[in-house]
């Protein structure tokens, strides 16, 4: 899963908890790539446990049903309605860092995050959905991430809006990098792509 903010660059400067580097992409690319926003749900309404509660009985039922026609058509809209369940986010609640809470109620639901994750199909089924205990570690963390080694979210410079670095100092380190890079990039994209970086300084102060 790959998660972004649809956010304009005046709203950037009350949402650096996550940094203060980034990539702006376009929204014609977030399309394309098929990123989804995702279901914002408050902990006083029922319908993250009602999704939860049915999907349970769903899959109850499934392991009742013997091999046949019946199954091969039940599982593929079993997965189907689970797929929804990658898109749910608490509306507020904790956030996390480093092993502590910033925030106590912090609200998710300003961010208005966008969602990446790949098709339900292109690993087991067993493997869509992992409990936290079982990536507590960095080894349990590597196993995983082999499992979508073959799965990418690639994107081109033409996809690129903004470059998002913290102060002025950065910007030459940026653009000295954009020029080595493995040689990938033309100087015309370098040229292109310099006068896309914008500091959050910048925001902060001007926007």
């Amino acid at each position: 899963m790959v998660s972004f903010c649809d956010l304009n660059l005046s709203e950037l400067k009350d949402f650096t908890s996550y940094g203060s580097f980034g990539i702006g992409l376009t929204k014609e690319w977030a399309n394309r790539k098929k990123l989804n926003p995702v279901f914002y749900l408050n902990d006083n309404c029922n319908l993250g446990s009602d999704i939860i509660t049915g999907l349970s009985a769903f899959a109850h039922q499934i392991g009742r049903v013997e091999e046949g026609d019946i199954l091969e058509h039940l599982i593929p809209s079993y997965h189907k309605i689970l797929n929804i369940y990658r898109y749910l986010k608490n509306y507020e609640g904790e956030l996390w860092r480093y092993g502590k809470i910033e925030d106590p109620n912090y609200r998710f639901a300003d961010e208005r995050e966008w969602r990446f994750v790949p098709e339900i199909d292109a690993l087991p089924i067993e493997h869509c959905f992992v409990p936290i205990n079982r990536i507590s570690t960095t080894t349990q963390k590597n196993a995983y991430n082999k499992l979508v080694a073959h799965i990418s979210l690639e994107f081109e410079p033409d996809d690129i809006k903004y470059l998002l670095v913290e102060k002025e100092d950065d910007i030459i380190k940026l653009i000295n990098h954009l020029k080595k890079v493995k040689g990938k990039f033309s100087p015309d994209t370098v040229s292109v792509l310099s006068s896309r970086i914008i500091t959050i300084d910048q925001i902060k102060n001007d926007v």
